[in-house]
């Protein structure tokens, strides 16, 4: 009430100010943009309590998910464990040797590699590893998507005779001994679409290495187990780390266009009503960025793809929600905020703009604005203090990314934001040179 009665004075004063130093045409144009700006505010305090709940709910655990996890069952799942890799030569035989050594009868899965637009030894090492490998050479359709489409369009009608699910895979990843039986499990109770644990290889190795493992963890707590809680389901499967029902895709194949595949795919099976699920006990590692430029460009890719899948997918989403379907409206909002801030950001900087004669004749009315990005820093930092405590991480290990996380967040808003206006579609690669066997990890 006291902040709604703050912004009630400054717009008077605003007005008065406008009133006095300004002709009527222009008055009332900038009366317009703060009443925009006002409305965008509280609209942005809706959705970070909106996200605020999304947390809250996060933090318990799920006790079905959870049993279901715990109860031993003979395993019956057939898996194709499928491999994008290119230029992964120092990574991937890591990842064949994590997935050759799970506790998983070795007769229901096989190992497939896409040596993709290569130019070194990838396809050579994971073959010589035991994968069963596919080269591919298509620079005009050079991303991750198009492999998989490249894929599927060759071999899924003799995969579903041999297969009953495909696990995606990254190359820098390795992979926990119990992860295709705990995917098992839990598709022996009917599900068709799981995303497993993403945990990070080596968040020690820097700052911004440590904050993308947060980023990582984060998701996993916050977004995926809060939304198992409230029975939604996921918004996105991370790109990594998932198994579907390879039945899901018999009609279509591997549809997706966009730079964020994962993203893409997700909403595809939700608008199919298929529930994405998380599943808490499937662990994998991935290897985070650890240097600033590859960070901003990885990170950026990611933006383009969200916009690319946004503009692809919000109006079939927001079309579905209008039956009351809430499953679809979570979703359609996980796209919607990308402009939504956005725009909301945009009129936050003009308003600033406006009220800078203010702020020259009021300085504590600009110092008690900068309490609110204050504000904002410490919760972060706390909720991720908690994150650490509720995934049993060492606090020592990710202090310096949990103090620099508000500050990389907010970069990594601002080129999300910057990606609106992008059409390169061009996937740009990272490199992945931390070559580690499983046991070595430090946790």
């Amino acid at each position: 009430m006291n902040e709604f009665l703050i912004l009630i004075q400054r717009t008077t004063v605003l007005n008065n100010y406008i009133r006095i130093n300004s002709n009527d045409s222009l008055a009332m144009l900038i009366r317009l943009i703060v009443l925009f700006c006002n409305i965008a505010f509280w609209l942005v305090i809706l959705t970070v309590a909106y996200n605020l709940f999304l947390m809250i709910c996060g933090i318990p655990k799920n006790k079905k998910a959870d049993l279901i996890s715990q109860t031993a069952v003979e395993p019956k799942t057939r898996f194709a464990v499928l491999i994008s890799a290119r230029n992964e030569e120092i990574v991937i035989p890591y990842l064949i040797r994590s997935l050759k050594d799970m506790d998983y009868p070795q007769k229901l899965f096989d190992i497939f590699v896409i040596a993709d637009n290569c130019s070194d030894q990838t396809a050579a090492v994971a073959k010589a590893e035991g994968a069963k490998v596919y080269s591919r050479n298509d620079k005009t359709r050079a991303t991750k998507g198009y492999a998989l489409n490249w894929f599927f369009s060759r071999n899924l009608n003799q995969m579903l005779k041999q297969y009953d699910h495909c696990v995606i895979f990254d190359a820098d990843n390795l992979v926990d001994p119990d992860f295709l039986k705990m995917m098992d499990r839990h598709i022996q109770t009917g599900r068709t679409f799981l995303a497993g644990y993403m945990d990070c290889k080596s968040p020690e190795k820097s700052v911004i290495a440590s904050a993308n493992a947060l980023f990582y963890l984060n998701r996993s707590r916050y977004l995926h187990q809060a939304r198992i809680n409230l029975g939604l389901p996921l918004a996105s499967v991370s790109g990594t780390g998932f198994s579907f029902d390879l039945k899901l895709i018999k009609d279509t194949g591997w549809e997706t266009q966009t730079l964020t595949e994962d993203v893409e795919f997700t909403m595809q099976m939700i608008l199919k009503d298929q529930n994405p699920v998380y599943v808490k006990e499937a662990i994998f590692y991935d290897e985070p960025t650890n240097q600033f430029k590859p960070m901003i460009r990885q990170r950026f890719r990611w933006g383009v793809g969200s916009v690319q899948t946004m503009r692809l997918m919000a109006g079939k989403l927001f079309k579905y929600a209008m039956n009351f379907n809430r499953k679809a409206f979570d979703a359609f909002w996980f796209l919607a905020q990308i402009p939504f801030f956005f725009t909301a950001g945009l009129l936050s900087i003009v308003k600033m703009l406006i009220q800078l004669p203010l702020y020259l004749d009021n300085p504590a009315w600009f110092a008690r604005d900068l309490i609110i990005p204050v504000i904002a820093y410490i919760t972060t930092v706390f909720s991720l203090i908690l994150l650490i405590k509720l995934e049993k991480k060492s606090l020592q290990l990710y202090l310096k990314g949990i103090l620099a996380y508000p500050i990389l967040g907010a970069i990594w808003a601002g080129l999300q934001m910057v990606a609106i206006f992008c059409k390169d579609a061009t996937w740009h690669s990272i490199a992945h040179t931390n070559g580690i066997e499983l046991e070595n990890l430090i946790k």
